[in-house]
């Protein structure tokens, strides 16, 4: 079955925040199973007082196969700047990093951006995730002395 990118729901949210702990118990590993339940919460971006905030934003997609939610991304509008948008947070399924997920949903946010006429793109990146680095650059973005990736946005012809 094909991967499905869709709006943020509010309906998603247990998914969502399976697949953050899953995350960041990859990259942090045992550490993360020792830490007390406040402090895994602050290492998530799932934070249930906060989903209702990025699912409002219109710019938080996730990924879907087989009715899972196996990646999602948070962005939102750089405030009070119009037409400039702030990554919040892309996350994929650890057992599926690298098939073309991330750059689905990239690719969705920036359609968005376009109609609604956004200029620039921005993300902070992890100098420790080459992973990361490998998927802003595939999808247009500029590293920025590789902490920060732009991407400037033109018009939909």
């Amino acid at each position: 079955m094909n991967t499905i990118i869709r709006p943020m729901s509010i309906d998603d949210y247990e998914q969502v925040r399976k697949v953050d702990i899953l995350n960041q118990k990859q990259y942090l590993g045992t550490k993360f199973d020792q830490m007390s339940a406040d402090e895994q919460d602050s290492h998530l971006v799932s934070r249930k007082s906060e989903f209702q905030i990025n699912v409002d934003t219109g710019y938080c997609f996730v990924a879907e196969k087989d009715r899972k939610i196996v990646g999602f991304l948070l962005a939102h509008e750089i405030l009070p700047f119009r037409r400039y948008l702030y990554i919040r947070y892309i996350c994929m399924h650890p057992d599926l990093q690298g098939v073309g997920i991330g750059s689905l949903l990239y690719n969705r946010l920036i359609d968005k951006a376009k109609r609604n006429g956004v200029k620039e793109i921005r993300s902070l990146i992890n100098l420790d995730n080459p992973h990361s680095i490998k998927l802003h650059e595939k999808v247009g973005f500029t590293l920025n002395d590789r902490k920060e990736a732009v991407l400037k946005v033109s018009k939909k012809s």
